[in-house]
């Protein structure tokens, strides 16, 4: 009989489908020793991306620094062909005689290569003048006299 107070017999029947399970402490220790390894290498990729983005900046500093200078050699390359070219031009080229002190002929002078039978080509001394054929033999024409002042002719 059962009076008030008394708790109810227990029957011990075992389940086929319960199984004894470990100890909780050991559980956690394998989960917070998995978790400080995972935590303490993402802070090491965490670290190591910090220093790769560092080396790309600053690399990326350096290659900008190259390329404006580059960008400046080319712009005074063109500065400098187009100099040139003005200077090869017939305007840069009458600049060029003007400030060297070369003024402008008052007329135009033709000159005309020596054929065969205008002046003999020179012999062993270029410069001499007799070998050129100059003076004239005497027996050419002698120009006419000028006047003289105050006087006419006839």
């Amino acid at each position: 009989m059962r009076t008030a107070g008394t708790p109810a017999p227990r029957t011990e029947r075992p389940s086929p489908d319960l199984k004894v399970a470990r100890s909780p402490d050991r559980a956690r220790r394998s989960i917070g020793g998995i978790g400080t390894v995972l935590a303490l290498g993402l802070f090491g990729v965490c670290l190591a991306l910090a220093a790769l983005h560092a080396v790309l900046v600053e690399n990326q500093a350096t290659l900008d620094d190259l390329l404006e200078r580059n960008q400046q050699r080319y712009e005074r390359i063109d500065k400098l062909q187009a100099e040139i070219a003005y200077l090869d031009s017939p305007e840069g080229l009458a600049d060029q005689a003007h400030s060297a002190g070369l003024v402008p002929s008052a007329e135009l002078a033709v000159l005309t290569p020596i054929g065969p039978d205008k002046l003999p080509p020179p012999g062993d001394d270029p410069f001499d003048l007799v070998s050129s054929g100059w003076p004239p033999p005497p027996t050419a024409a002698q120009p006419p006299e000028a006047p003289e002042l105050g006087k006419t002719a006839g």
